[in-house]
């Protein structure tokens, strides 16, 4: 299941960040959700995914069209209770910032199995074994 810290500005965000990478999270399994696009530089070139939940001009057309809340359907990736996603929606919605820490536990071994890449093939070719015209 996910953690998700609440903070109030970028300064503690920063500090929280910091915070998880030490406890060994990776900058992929980070994610900063906030009610509009937040212009952190330093964030934006690193692999912390920003998550605005107002989302593109298509995205709150689409939203007004089908009455989808942005926030609920941010969040509603991370399996929260009923009670979890009304306060975070209402976190998002006072402006603060939530950091949302969730571990990869996913085995990429599968690649490796099921690759041709990576698996040897024997190329030899004698001439005897071709069905082909002979010289």
């Amino acid at each position: 299941m996910a953690d998700i810290i609440v903070v109030n500005d970028k300064s503690e965000l920063y500090n929280v960040i910091n915070q998880k990478k030490t406890e060994g999270y990776l900058e992929t399994e980070l994610a900063v959700i906030s009610k509009s696009k937040l212009h952190l530089d330093d964030l934006h070139n690193s692999q912390i995914s920003m998550i605005a939940t107002s989302g593109s001009f298509s995205d709150r057309m689409s939203r007004l069209l089908t009455g989808e809340d942005g926030e609920e359907a941010v969040l509603s990736r991370y399996n929260l209770t009923e009670e979890q996603l009304e306060e975070h929606k209402q976190d998002i919605l006072d402006n603060k910032l939530l950091l949302v820490a969730n571990r990869d536990n996913s085995s990429h071994d599968e690649v490796e199995d099921h690759n041709a890449a990576y698996k040897e093939i024997d190329i030899t070719h004698y001439a005897a074994e071709s069905k082909g015209p002979k010289s």
